[in-house]
């Protein structure tokens, strides 16, 4: 089984690598690779450089950050709370997130590391919400997904409140919320990706002890496992995770729900491989849909969040649905 699993782990890794230099290639304006490093090397300044820098690697690096940050948000949560169904954006941790990034657009403070702080924090508290919620009512999982889908329409209602009136300050929400990289710049990226690097790197090493959490509540406290410490360290980490994605992707939904359970379906036996395994198809697939938003309907370019839900919609319902039988 680990050899099955260490071939997909590698196969991701090829369709990453795949999907990056295509999304740096393509688009409006077709970049030729010859061209292109032959600009670079002799420091010329061509159109083809200038997009190349400017446009194309920004946006690439962010729709990679973003797709390997929030399919391991949601195989954390999936594990932690115990609901396959769980993901950042179903359970409010996205718009907990995003409500915090437009409270800061009000306020004025706009810069990178202030936006990234504050959408870790919108979901860090949401997050906890959720969880101290379940505990209290003793809520099912049913329940818990629900709770969490009321936060969405809470914390939507008063983004949308705040967006209503303060317009000039929220003028650049309203591409926050659809979720898209067009605007995306490396100064606004750079913040966000550190803490990204910093939660993966300290989420993979604790991968053992998720698996032995996702047992169950009384295995893992009789293998001497502190539950509600390491519980609150994966919801911390998934957080920032989600959190630093929402800073400059926006209100993307469904990454961190497809893409662990795709993963879950075909990874067999060995769970410590659940998180790279998500994590790198997650980035996959983000560049490979903002690909596509820029190359199927072209010249006109669809915000990734579209095509991320004209996906994931159908695909969510057909998981009710079994789930139901």
């Amino acid at each position: 089984m680990r050899r099955n699993n260490s071939f997909i782990l590698l196969l991701g890794f090829v369709v990453l690598i795949s999907s990056l230099l295509l999304s740096l290639l393509s688009g409006a304006v077709g970049i030729r690779p010859s061209t292109l490093i032959l600009s670079l090397i002799n420091g010329e300044k061509t159109t083809e450089t200038n997009i190349f820098v400017y446009s194309r690697l920004p946006r690439t690096l962010a729709s990679i950050s973003s797709g390997f940050a929030l399919a391991l948000s949601g195989a954390m949560l999936q594990s932690v709370l115990g609901n396959r169904l769980a993901a950042p954006g179903i359970i409010g941790v996205n718009s907990g997130a995003g409500l915090m990034v437009v409270i800061a657009f009000v306020s004025g403070a706009v810069s990178p590391w202030t936006i990234s702080v504050s959408a870790f924090v919108g979901a860090l508290v949401s997050s906890l919400f959720v969880v101290v919620l379940s505990r209290k009512i003793r809520a099912g999982r049913s329940t818990l997904l629900l709770a969490g889908v009321s936060l969405n329409y809470i914390f939507g209602a008063l983004s949308d409140v705040l967006c209503t009136l303060y317009p000039k300050e929220t003028a650049m929400s309203g591409d926050f919320k659809v979720g898209g990289f067009s605007s995306v710049s490396m100064p606004r990226l750079l913040p966000a990706v550190l803490l990204i690097v910093l939660a993966s790197f300290i989420a993979f090493s604790l991968s053992k002890d998720l698996e032995v959490l996702s047992l169950g509540d009384d295995e893992a406290s009789s293998l001497g496992m502190n539950t509600k410490r390491m519980r609150l360290i994966f919801i911390v980490l998934s957080s920032i995770l989600a959190g630093a994605a929402v800073s400059f992707s926006g209100l993307m939904g469904f990454v961190g729900l497809l893409i662990p359970n795709g993963v879950r379906w075909i990874i067999k036996g060995d769970n410590s491989y659940y998180l790279p395994i998500s994590a790198v198809f997650g980035a996959a697939f983000v560049t490979i849909c903002d690909t596509l938003s820029r190359l199927v309907f072209s010249p006109f370019e669809v915000p990734v969040g579209v095509i991320l839900a004209l996906i994931g919609g159908p695909v969510f319902l057909y998981m009710v649905i079994r789930g139901k039988r």
